[in-house]
């Protein structure tokens, strides 16, 4: 029996229906453009296998007016990773924790039900099931940071900052084994072994890339008009294990501070792990004094870095203190160079736990 000519024309649409979903499916799968390279600066803009939190804070007896809630996704479309989460406080303490992203899963928390009352930055490592970082350049992320306190209420969101890992890759970067549903190792750092109980990791420009070495603020508005400008600057070096110390951390910063008809004053601050402070008459202090440099009606701008040529992140924070008055909001400090410095952090390695 000869199928009619309907049905024919019924069963090619349905085919061509079925070969386009393919497609769909395909494009998702390899998207389309060029891979992003993975020796282009570390950025808020690009996904890594390691990311910079700038700054987390929260107030367990009023989270309705502190908090930070930390984002992360997994962009793999096939492999799961384990992501070690390091909570670097102000005072330079470290507490850390584990968890499992499976392929294309985000995950948020709260700043306040993981390490309350406590403010620094946080910075999130791709390893495998050994605990051993790996070549995983999925990773991306953000925060939402808030501090509704009446004398200087802001907020802000701000992306993180994610270094890619660089070097050669010699295997597989899976981290499943495709066949029995295993873990798989991926692709491990160089010189890395499962025996360790340490590993030093550089921001090399080989291993990963290079932090910022000179940062700037690209716009500060005058403090007349109820105007302030959060700074926050974060030294991310030294050990994870044994805490951080002032023999690592980058200690005294050279900066310039301009205004809008491109005059300098110079200054110099010193931070610890972390900086934060509202940019005032005090700080930094300049001669003549920043009020006097940025007047009514008028903008500047700065630049900072280490004496040393040692990394430096950091974000700012603009708001008006008649809250909801004005523009207000913030961004990652924009990177004008890159450290000559290999900023290393050294790192503990023990196995995930998880399932």
């Amino acid at each position: 029996m000869r199928t009619s000519r309907k049905l024919t024309h019924y069963l090619m649409a349905v085919f061509a229906a079925a070969m386009m979903s393919m497609a769909a499916f395909a494009q998702i799968g390899n998207q389309p453009g060029n891979q992003y390279p993975s020796d282009s600066p570390p950025s808020d803009q690009k996904a890594g296998s390691l990311l910079v939190y700038n700054i987390y804070d929260s107030n367990s007896s009023n989270v309705a007016a502190k908090d930070t809630k930390i984002n992360i996704t997994n962009t793999n479309d096939s492999n799961p990773i384990i992501v070690h989460f390091f909570f670097v406080n102000s005072g330079c303490s470290v507490a850390d924790f584990k968890t499992e992203l499976t392929a294309n899963q985000t995950l948020s928390f709260l700043a306040s039900d993981n390490d309350p009352d406590t403010r620094g930055y946080i910075v999130a490592v791709a390893e495998n099931y050994l605990g051993i970082p790996i070549h995983f350049n999925y990773l991306i992320g953000d925060l939402y940071y808030k501090n509704l306190s009446a004398a200087d209420s802001h907020q802000a969101n701000l992306g993180a900052v994610a270094f890619a890992a660089n070097w050669t890759i010699s295997g597989s970067i899976s981290t499943i084994d495709r066949v029995t549903g295993n873990r798989a190792a991926g692709a491990a750092y160089p010189g890395s072994s499962q025996n360790a109980v340490t590993l030093d990791i550089a921001f090399d420009g080989t291993n990963y890339n290079r932090q910022p070495g000179t940062v700037a603020l690209s716009n500060i508005p005058s403090r007349a008009g109820n105007d302030r400008t959060v700074l926050i600057l974060n030294s991310v070096r030294g050990s994870f294990l044994t805490g951080l110390n002032s023999n690592t951390i980058v200690g005294s910063l050279f900066g310039l501070l301009f205004d809008d008809a491109e005059n300098s004053q110079s200054f110099q601050i010193s931070i610890g792990c972390q900086y934060l402070q509202t940019l005032d008459n005090s700080n930094p202090r300049t001669v003549p004094r920043f009020d006097s440099v940025i007047p009514a009606g008028r903008t500047g701008w700065m630049k900072l870095y280490s004496q040393s040529g040692l990394g430096l992140l950091g974000s700012m924070i603009v708001y008006d203190q008649q809250a909801r008055v004005d523009f207000e909001g913030g961004h990652n400090l924009h990177a004008l160079t890159l450290s000559s410095n290999s900023n290393t952090i050294t790192l503990p390695i023990f196995p995930f736990s998880g399932n």
